[in-house]
């Protein structure tokens, strides 16, 4: 097999654009047609014979006829001419399509090299599905323009120009000879059709694993770069390429075959013909036959012209357009914009030795493209822009940093060729015990789970496995740092818990997970909080605290699952209005939350840590009665006016907590959270003094004129939020309503 050569050299890879001419487009192509000079020269040297035998033989054959005598010598000279022009005839056919197919593969694979690897793929006219084609059918373009030129364009034209002298009026005998021929032609064309058509099929076939390669990679930059399979997916590319090259092999054969059929059907006819003669004895024969063979040359040659220029002009427009691949990509500038997203680094991120780091992102910043600027830097350089204008960063040939992508997608090879295009020695037995790791042993206790082919793109895989199939083909590298995207098993709080313990017993030097729930954030070793202004890394607690943003994040996330405030009998509608007021608070281990006979004016939600509740029996003793996790709340929930704790809340540990207080709850309670400032102070005064007249009322707020206060009052008081009695007005708390049991549980907490 010919050796490959380097086609990415400056020589190569300089493509001028020039008018669209044949020898511009000769030009362009000759840097993959130049391995193979050899095969070419001899191509020319088959043309050449075969042109010689054409002009030739119309002369032996008058000759022969002109004699009228049986010559074994002329007769010998001729049989020769006629093998040779077919033999030569047949294998310059042969050898135009292998130079034509085999330099074809070797511009397919630059095209897809640079499909990997451009800067910016991104263009005007530019799809998935143009991009393909211009790795399939413009590519066939241009390797049949080669192929017609070398095997029918050029030749076809010198025998125009031969032949075009000889002209005669042809006798009917002649054309019964003629007739017959091609009669001959049919049979053999219905003899080669089935062989064919199935060498076409089985091309077609091989040209679309080719086009399946390209979209795999078109669709999955971020696993191929995450993962560093773009070495394994580039074999895999030219192992697909070469089955492509040989069913074309195997198609141009057949072709060859019935092109050959054709001239033998010609030749054959030209023989009868001077047999004919010779048993005749007719003088006016030869000349008619000799002017026949002329006479078909010209045909030939004319009928061979208008494929070729068609085929050249189809090769020219697809140059254009390969050449937004090989040229255009790698000549554009990667615009700023397309970097605004990507999270900057200020300062290198110094890791713990085998920590396990979660990495936080606000809602709208994609987490991934926060990870990939982990495993890349600043320098565009170092960045490539995809089809879909997504930034990725470039393929590095080392595993030093493996990255797992959101994007649920794997490539239609087996479970054993994903793990081998990352670790080529990789046992089966340590295969099983990966996938185990991460959930997955049961594909591989199903029969050929490791062998069977997964489907385009994967899709005999669910989303989840998928993901989960891509952790564990990084767990068997030796990565210095795995960087884990927001996975759908990390969207549960105990699968996800299960997979960071996975992560944190394999002891890689630094892991860094995405984490999607403020429990999974407190289990990790520090924070990366990673914003548009750039990264910053600390422990959840620390940056709960120091960072609004991040705390407002939390907040945002914490409506349905950690902060459950169904518990305060608040309606629905106003528990979203009512989260913007919980307070973040951080305690360090043994210290207290709260005191037992303190105001219970706040109730206390855990979001991370532990909290021990300490109550006091008649004698002074003091004793542990619960420890509240995440998730969970403590504090007095009837909050009256004047009641105390009863309990004493301490911090087992580090732990953030978020809190509401007695206002911002009895406004919830009572529907005032969608009312005016001064509505709510009025709401809160009397909810801290009790029953109040107005002129008390005013003597607290005095910064709100009588005529404000009335009117307030009489708004909240028409609304049902407060009552009046002696000239008082006093609070009503609206509790949501509850059937069953839980409202007869609730009846007797009243009591």
């Amino acid at each position: 097999m010919t050796e490959q050569p380097n086609l990415d050299s400056p020589d190569a890879a300089s493509t001028t654009r020039t008018d669209g001419t044949f020898t511009s487009l000769w030009r362009w192509y000759w840097p993959n047609v130049r391995p193979y000079r050899g095969r070419l020269v001899l191509l020319a040297v088959l043309t050449a014979i075969v042109l010689a035998c054409q002009a030739l033989i119309p002369l032996e054959v008058e000759s022969i006829l002109h004699h009228g005598e049986w010559d074994n010598k002329a007769l010998l000279l001729l049989l020769a001419m006629i093998i040779i022009q077919l033999a030569a005839g047949h294998w310059s056919h042969i050898d135009a399509h292998r130079i034509a197919s085999t330099s074809a593969s070797l511009l397919r694979v630059r095209i897809f090299d640079r499909t990997l690897h451009s800067r910016i793929l991104r263009q005007d006219g530019l799809v998935r599905s143009s991009v393909v084609s211009r790795h399939t059918t413009d590519v066939d373009h241009v390797s049949e323009a080669f192929e017609q030129t070398a095997s029918s364009g050029i030749p076809g034209v010198l025998r125009v120009i031969i032949s075009l002298s000889l002209l005669t009026l042809v006798e009917w005998r002649a054309g019964l000879v003629m007739t017959a021929a091609s009669l001959l032609f049919v049979l053999l064309r219905m003899y080669l059709g089935k062989s064919l058509v199935i060498a076409d099929r089985d091309r077609l076939s091989a040209s679309s694993r080719v086009g399946e390669s390209v979209d795999e990679a078109l669709t999955a930059p971020k696993v191929i770069s995450g993962l560093n399979l773009s070495a394994w997916i580039e074999r895999r590319f030219s192992r697909r390429a070469h089955n492509l090259e040989d069913a074309s092999h195997r198609q141009g054969r057949r072709v060859a075959d019935l092109v050959t059929g054709a001239h033998l059907a010609g030749l054959v006819g030209l023989l009868a013909v001077v047999i004919f003669g010779l048993t005749s004895g007719g003088e006016r024969l030869a000349a008619v036959a000799a002017a026949l063979l002329y006479v078909e040359g010209v045909v030939k040659g004319l009928e061979a012209l208008p494929p070729w220029i068609r085929c050249v002009q189809l090769a020219i427009v697809s140059r254009h357009r390969i050449d937004q691949i090989l040229v255009d990509a790698d000549r554009l500038s990667i615009p700023k914009a397309a970097f605004a997203a990507v999270p900057t680094l200020q300062a290198p991120i110094h890791f713990p030795e085998k920590c396990v780091v979660g990495i936080v992102s606000p809602n709208g910043q994609d987490a991934d493209l926060a990870l990939a600027a982990l495993s890349g830097t600043g320098d565009p350089e170092s960045w490539r822009i995809t089809l879909e204008g997504q930034p990725v960063r470039s393929w590095s040939p080392d595993t030093d940093v493996l990255h797992i992508p959101q994007e649920p997608l794997a490539f239609n090879a087996s479970i054993a060729d994903h793990f081998r295009g990352v670790v080529p020695d990789l046992s089966e037995s340590a295969m099983r015990s990966l996938l185990e790791s991460v959930g997955l042993g049961y594909l591989a206790a199903m029969p050929e789970g490791l062998t069977q082919l997964l489907g385009p793109v994967g899709t005999r895989l669910t989303i989840d496995e998928r993901q989960r199939l891509g952790l564990a083909i990084a767990l068997a590298t030796n990565s210095r740092m795995l960087l884990v995207g927001p996975l759908l098993a990390l969207a549960d709080t105990d699968t996800a818990l299960s997979l960071i313990q996975t992560l944190r017993e394999r002891q890689l030097p630094a892991v860094v997970v995405s984490a999607r729930t403020a429990e999974i954030a407190a289990n990790m070793d520090q924070i990366i909080f990673a914003t548009d202004a750039g990264m910053r890394m600390d422990t959840h607690e620390r940056l709960l605290v120091d960072s609004p943003e991040y705390s407002h994040l939390w907040s945002a996330r914490l409506s349905t699952s950690d902060v459950d405030l169904s518990v305060l009998g608040i309606d629905e509608s106003a528990q979203g209005t009512l989260l913007t007021r919980l307070v973040t608070e951080s305690y360090g281990s043994g210290e207290i939350i709260y005191r037992e006979g303190a105001p219970a004016d706040r109730i206390v939600f855990t979001i991370s840590g532990k909290i021990e509740i300490l109550a006091s029996d008649g004698h002074g003793n003091t004793r542990r009665v619960a420890v509240l996790g995440p998730g969970n709340h403590c504090g007095d929930l009837r909050l009256t006016p004047g009641e105390v704790r009863a309990e004493t809340a301490v911090a087992i540990d580090d732990t953030v907590v978020r809190s509401l207080s007695r206002e911002a709850i009895s406004a919830g309670m009572s529907g005032l959270l969608d009312r005016t400032a001064s509505e709510r102070r009025i709401v809160s005064t009397i909810l801290r003094s009790g029953p109040s007249t107005a002129e008390e009322i005013q003597a607290v707020l005095h910064d709100i004129d009588e005529a404000e206060l009335l009117s307030a009052l009489a708004l909240l008081k028409g609304d049902g939020a407060i009552t009046e009695e002696d000239g008082r007005y006093r609070t009503v708390q609206k509790r949501a309503t509850k059937s069953g049991a839980a409202d007869i549980l609730d009846r007797i907490g009243g009591l």
